[in-house]
């Protein structure tokens, strides 16, 4: 959980720069919306020096809009130019949505916290279980050599 919530954060992050770097703005239009469970998913196409691209990883209908997007609604995008491919809605500061930054970091968070946890229960675990194991010898050895002392 958290090495997949770390990846995505970096990701974000990385491709935040890239468009930071060289921003091109762009103008996208919804051309599909697909009704999902918990929502809607919106492809959006978008041209950037003559050459198409689409995506469906932007929280378009996330952010505050006067309406929910339709087929043909007109999406103000930022690009970057050496990546063209790389895109975010204007006004965000990551291609996933800017609320999605904290959620993930809070899935890092939780994630090592637990893992630790875990770790820190298996090694508890297994100490015990060779103090147990040693006691257990020593006693059989000790009975050993008292049984072996009344036999002499």
């Amino acid at each position: 959980m958290a090495l997949a919530g770390g990846c995505s954060l970096v990701g974000e992050t990385s491709d935040a720069r890239r468009i930071d770097a060289s921003p091109v703005r762009v103008h996208g239009v919804v051309d599909r919306a697909v009704p999902v469970k918990g929502g809607t998913t919106f492809r959006v196409s978008y041209r950037v020096e003559g050459r198409g691209f689409a995506t469906e990883d932007l929280p378009v209908g996330q952010v505050a809009e006067p309406a929910i997007p339709t087929v043909g609604t007109t999406v103000c995008l930022e690009a970057s130019a050496e990546h063209p491919e790389t895109v975010r809605l204007c006004g965000q500061r990551y291609p996933g949505g800017d609320d999605m930054i904290p959620a993930e970091g809070l899935i890092v968070v939780a994630g090592t916290a637990g893992t630790l946890m875990a770790a820190g229960w298996i090694l508890m675990v297994i100490r015990q279980e060779r103090r147990e194991n040693r006691r257990s010898v020593s006693a059989a050895h000790a009975t050993d050599l008292t049984s072996a002392g009344t036999e002499a």
